[in-house]
């Protein structure tokens, strides 16, 4: 029991410090690292941003090593997601994890923007993330990205709950389908409970998957 209580401890450390380098290598634009983060060994790997779902590792290149790289870098770009609040609980057969964070942070460019100005955003959103231990090793399993809202620096999320404006994208960029889950602030809307913390448990369960 005692034995556990450590593994559990070391496991949650490591936890916390991959998804803490996720957060430095997205703010200095390191996309091509960020893919090394998640596994390679597990087919259903993937990672949901507000606009769809990426399926695979493939997805994850896609995602990160294409889109990411292309369109969310060069000058005047600047990425912040910081994490707050961890709530993160490793399985009792320390084989798999799961955890969720509040991320406030902030986007600079002009990204999401038609006009592809340079523009400044506040940019708040939660994660949800499932990892997996791979001898000893903790990577990425399923990332979840929360929406919550961005809005310019200087305008209030009660005027402009999200800033948006996505244009298709071409099949280089695009997700392998559409968001399972889509919520951001306005007036009109109640905040809800997603995504909710992890509760200690014993193995993974694929229908708690985030």
């Amino acid at each position: 029991m005692f034995e556990n209580k450590v593994l559990k401890s070391e496991a949650y450390m490591k936890v916390q410090n991959v998804m803490g380098t996720y957060s430095f290598m997205l703010t200095a634009g390191k996309y091509e690292d960020i893919c090394g983060l998640f596994t390679k060994s597990e087919p259903d790997v993937r990672t949901e941003m507000n606009w769809g779902v990426y399926d695979g590792y493939e997805g994850i290149l896609r995602c990160y090593a294409n889109y990411h790289k292309h369109e969310i870098s060069g000058p005047g770009v600047m990425a912040v997601h910081a994490l707050s609040t961890p709530v993160i609980e490793i399985a009792d057969d320390l084989k798999t994890a799961k955890a969720v964070w509040v991320s406030p942070g902030l986007i600079t460019g002009g990204m999401f923007s038609k006009d592809k100005v340079v523009k400044a955003h506040w940019a708040w959103m939660k994660y949800g993330c499932d990892f997996i231990s791979e001898g000893g090793d903790w990577k990425i399993w399923h990332l979840h990205v929360f929406g919550m809202f961005m809005t310019p620096f200087d305008k209030s999320w009660v005027e402009i709950g999200d800033a948006h404006e996505m244009e298709p994208f071409p099949p280089e960029y695009a997700p392998d389908r559409p968001p399972t889950y889509s919520w951001v602030y306005s007036p009109e809307r109640t905040a809800e409970y997603m995504p909710e913390p992890p509760k200690p448990y014993s193995t993974f369960e694929p229908s708690t998957a985030f």
